[in-house]
């Protein structure tokens, strides 16, 4: 009987959950005696539109090479789940099992983030972050070894891990007497790396984190409209829109340096956040912007360690000590298109002139937390200081 090569595919390694409480989700190679390789995919709840799941992936399957005795067995082999059963089998005919091991590399979800070169000595992605939101893909890579000896009829294990670092912000006021009323329409990212080289480890299998980045110096600000304006309240709102949350490279994060910038007009250039915002007193009365419309208020970003691969950070701002400072990117992202009804201010604190790191309510400040959703809980706090 020939030895007919299929895979076996486990679950991807950032078993995400929609709480701050996660947990690792192991998924078992195959029981032996199945007789092919077979891939069993595994993606915990899908935390946004884009997120790469089982779902999509018996859609459109994914991509592998195998190498092996110092060739290249193939290459660019698409695999798709059969018609009937579990197993994952290339496309264009059954593949026999050589007399040697074959090191397995795959990817799939590229779509404009990644371009992948894959070769027996070296095995990387191209990465390059798309400006807009619905194009930042949940990309996933999978690498191991098989021989016909223990995977003939137990399978290759294929363990599927994220490439990339999710970031999803909302917004809250828990003031319970709130002075002003605050209406919120977008969110803001400024000055992250968005391109990088990502190198593949030797293996995906669940003790392995993807760690071998090397980024580009280009940076870019990625901004999220959200389909209306809202105001907030006591209850949590996500600033995202429709586009789904910031897919980012994992990177070190620099925060903006707000007094600097302010005081000495010296601007570091580092990571912020700003949420498209109207400010006006209980009774309506203008705040901020002076004109009525929306303006950018942001506040610095720092997360400690980064953001890393696999890995969902939600921030939550909590407005209900101030509304940040004057955006040092006031005109960023060109061709932002906010919410039909929502038109941005050309100058919003007219008659004055714009001056970055000033507060947009003296002497407030916003307080905010970064739950990080992975394979372990990590919580942490970040609180603005007072002026």
């Amino acid at each position: 009987m020939k030895r007919v090569m299929t895979w076996a595919l486990l679950a991807t390694a950032s078993t995400m959950m929609l709480t701050s409480c996660s947990e690792v989700t192991e998924v078992p190679e195959p029981a032996g005696g199945c007789g092919e390789i077979a891939f069993t995919p595994f993606v915990a709840n899908s935390l946004r539109a884009a997120e790469f799941d089982l779902t999509a992936l018996e859609g459109t399957g994914f991509t592998v090479s195998a190498f092996g005795n110092g060739t290249t067995f193939f290459a660019d082999k698409t695999v798709k789940k059969e018609a009937t059963g579990s197993l994952w089998t290339p496309e264009g005919g059954d593949i026999l099992w050589p007399g040697f091991e074959l090191d397995f590399v795959a990817y799939a979800n590229l779509g404009d983030y990644a371009t992948a070169t894959i070769g027996q000595t070296g095995s990387t992605l191209e990465l390059t972050t798309p400006t807009e939101i619905a194009k930042q893909t949940d990309v996933i890579v999978a690498r191991d070894k098989g021989n016909s000896a223990d995977h003939a009829t137990t399978g290759v294990p294929l363990n599927f891990k994220h490439v990339l670092s999710q970031v999803e912000v909302k917004a809250v006021n828990t003031n319970t007497t709130p002075d002003y009323k605050i209406k919120v329409a977008g969110v803001k990212i400024g000055r992250i790396v968005k391109k990088a080289t990502f190198k593949y480890p030797a293996d995906t299998k669940t003790a392995t984190t993807l760690s071998d980045y090397t980024p580009g110096t280009d940076k870019e600000t990625f901004a999220a409209a959200m389909e209306g304006a809202q105001e907030l309240s006591a209850t949590a709102v996500s600033l995202m829109g429709k586009g789904g949350n910031f897919m980012l490279i994992p990177q070190t994060l620099t925060k903006w340096d707000v007094a600097t910038h302010r005081d000495n007009g010296t601007d570091n250039e580092g990571v912020y956040l700003s949420v498209l915002l109207n400010i006006t007193t209980k009774d309506g009365v203008t705040i901020y912007p002076t004109d009525g419309k929306y303006a950018w208020a942001a506040t610095p970003l720092e997360i400690p360690g980064g953001l890393e691969p696999g890995k969902k950070y939600v921030i939550t701002l909590d407005f209900k000590d101030g509304a940040g400072y004057q955006d040092p990117e006031g005109d960023k992202p060109a061709g932002f298109t906010p919410a039909t009804g929502v038109e941005i201010s050309d100058n919003p604190v007219s008659p004055a002139t714009p001056k970055p790191g000033t507060p947009v309510l003296s002497n407030r400040v916003i307080k905010f937390t970064v739950t990080v959703e992975g394979w372990q809980n990590s919580d942490k706090t970040l609180e603005m200081p007072k002026e």
